[in-house]
């Protein structure tokens, strides 16, 4: 009896010996994950810090600029020549404003989970050149060529009709379109393709700027992610676009993906199923209007 109390004692100890091995195992687990964790949200919050730096000046800048020259236009002696300049400007720093609150505010409706999805005909080929239009003073500015190329798969679609989320859709190539004038080269080419194949809008944005590091790109479409940043930035914006277009993107069950080389430039591409359930409405610049509309392009 005391024999098998002795088998029964050393059994015990060897379970709560491995019992103690494996709660140590997981200890070392958890602290590791602990570690990792911590280390996200240091860098988290400092690019969070980032962000609200590059935010006041992304915001204070171009609103300083807008009063200011908005108090000299009306100064008196200010030549006509002048008084255009200091209009065409203000109108420059009012369209970066406008863009930037857009994504500003589209970020917060995402993070509250408050953006649902209105889907319309979309004419495609439209949209792109309203696009392109809407951004032809950051072009010029830029000294870059844009080219558009449409195709489709279904003969006599010159517009590229489509089922989906115009204003979504013009959010994600809008925010694409931005960041290809704004790291191209300048006297560079931005290419623009955009098709339809089998139920499917493809569209990609090419430039010739210089191009992401294989090691960023993992982490590229993060929120407040910014190759450039710091005191020392030379490019606008507060690291939303990308992380704003991947969201928007993934809502209307699409994909996007990058392809780029450092010095080569980047290509970025969507691919998007056409949504179900197209109301009557007829959208062909982001802004959705009715077939009985009057509005020509």
């Amino acid at each position: 009896m005391d024999q098998m109390n002795d088998e029964m004692l050393l059994e015990e100890l060897k379970t709560r010996f491995l019992d103690n091995k494996k709660a140590i195992n997981d200890l070392t687990v958890m602290n590791d994950k602990i570690e990792k964790l911590n280390v996200k949200l240091a860098d988290s919050e400092r690019l969070k810090g980032d962000f609200l730096s590059n935010i006041r000046n992304e915001i204070n800048n171009p609103l300083t600029s807008i009063l200011v020259m908005s108090r000299e236009i009306f100064a008196p002696n200010k030549d006509e020549q002048a008084k255009q300049l200091m209009a065409e400007m203000i109108y420059n720093e009012a369209f970066e404003l406008d863009f930037q609150l857009r994504n500003i505010f589209t970020a917060a409706e995402l993070e509250a989970g408050d953006m649902g999805l209105h889907i319309s005909r979309v004419e495609t080929a439209r949209l792109i050149e309203a696009l392109v239009a809407a951004f032809g003073h950051k072009i010029r500015e830029k000294n870059v060529t844009v080219t558009i190329v449409t195709r489709s798969d279904q003969p006599d679609d010159d517009a590229l009709l489509f089922s989906t989320d115009a204003d979504k859709l013009y959010r994600v190539l809008a925010n694409l379109l931005a960041n290809a004038v704004e790291y191209n080269m300048p006297g560079k080419t931005v290419r623009i393709e955009v098709w339809k194949e089998a139920g499917t809008l493809h569209a990609s944005i090419a430039d010739e700027g210089i191009g992401i590091p294989q090691e960023e790109r993992g982490r590229l479409f993060e929120r407040f992610r910014q190759l450039d940043r710091g005191t020392t930035k030379k490019h606008r914006g507060q690291g939303l676009g990308l992380s704003i277009t991947r969201a928007l993107v993934e809502m209307l069950n699409g994909t996007v993906a990058l392809c780029s080389a450092p010095g080569g430039g980047c290509v970025f591409r969507i691919d998007l199923p056409e949504a179900s359930g197209a109301s009557d409405e007829y959208s062909s610049d982001g802004n959705t209007f009715l077939f009985e509309s009057e509005k020509k392009f």
